[in-house]
């Protein structure tokens, strides 16, 4: 083999051993799906080609499956787990003062540090768990539901979940779990309660805009964590904060104009409607 070529790998493999063993969380070595970064390409592989190829391309001349006992017990699941990941960390010494104060991740073997880790493990184990919520739709037939918005935010989520895990594993940046997690507690319980909605006494439309809001207000609080997070004074790990940022203010953008589009402005053609069928009524008379 050409020395040059050999050359080429030797240093290829020093540059694979400095990103996977050398800066990370080396506790998390012997953790399952968390060591090698192809678990997660592997992962998300698997799932753009089953939402956008393999099922829809299965379900073609099918009809769509009646899965609502999976659906029941996947929205369930996702509440407790969201509760279960919200009461790990303030076990183990979470506050809210991790939204402003600048708190770095431990590597110790100290027990509040190592249970962060696995916390931070659960979340990304739960982010894994998500991605099965838009095989469920495509198998459902529910292709408005898998928009762009959906796919970019579950895939990347869980890439940075990854990511999270294996090299932060703690520090004020849990505050996005936290977050996020009392956010999936009321959406998901609203997605169970949306299955049994005929039997509701009341009707669930008011409180999907509320969700809608809640998610928005929730990613403007994690850009005011990534801001404290990004004082010189904080030496957070600054290329996790320059991936985590954009995907951030990209995802904040997205949902301003899911939003706009889903509420204001279908709002306003609503109300545009209405005053053309008076006028014309008026018209009329």
């Amino acid at each position: 083999m050409d020395v040059n070529v050999t050359s080429r790998f030797g240093e290829l493999e020093n540059l694979y051993t400095f990103l996977v063993d050398d800066l990370a969380d080396r506790r998390t070595d012997q953790l399952p799906f968390l060591y090698s970064p192809m678990w997660p390409i592997t992962i998300l592989m698997v799932y753009f080609g089953a939402v956008h190829i393999w099922v829809p391309k299965f379900m073609e001349n099918r009809k769509p499956y009646d899965l609502k006992n999976i659906m029941i017990g996947y929205n369930l699941a996702q509440v407790v787990a969201c509760y279960a990941i919200i009461r790990h960390f303030f076990k183990y010494g979470w506050t809210f003062e991790y939204l402003y104060t600048c708190k770095l991740p431990d590597y110790s073997t100290d027990s509040a540090a190592i249970g962060f880790m696995y916390g931070s493990y659960f979340n990304y184990a739960i982010k894994t768990l998500e991605l099965v919520e838009t095989v469920l739709f495509a198998l459902r037939k529910k292709q408005n539901q898998i928009s762009f918005l959906h796919v970019y935010h579950h895939a990347c989520t869980f890439a940075i979940a990854w990511i999270f895990a294996k090299y932060v594993g703690g520090s004020m940046l849990t505050y996005t779990i936290i977050v996020n997690s009392t956010v999936h507690m009321f959406m998901y319980s609203y997605y169970l309660m949306a299955i049994f909605s005929k039997q509701l006494p009341f009707k669930l439309n008011a409180m999907k805009k509320f969700i809608t809001v809640f998610q928005i207000v929730q990613l403007m609080s994690i850009l005011v964590n990534i801001g404290f997070a990004m004082r010189e004074s904080c030496s957070l790990p600054r290329v996790y904060l320059s991936i985590y940022l954009p995907y951030m203010v990209i995802l904040l953008w997205m949902f301003f104009s899911f939003y706009y589009k889903t509420y204001r402005k279908n709002a306003k053609r609503v109300t545009n409607e209405k005053d053309s069928s008076d006028l014309v009524i008026r018209k009329q008379k």
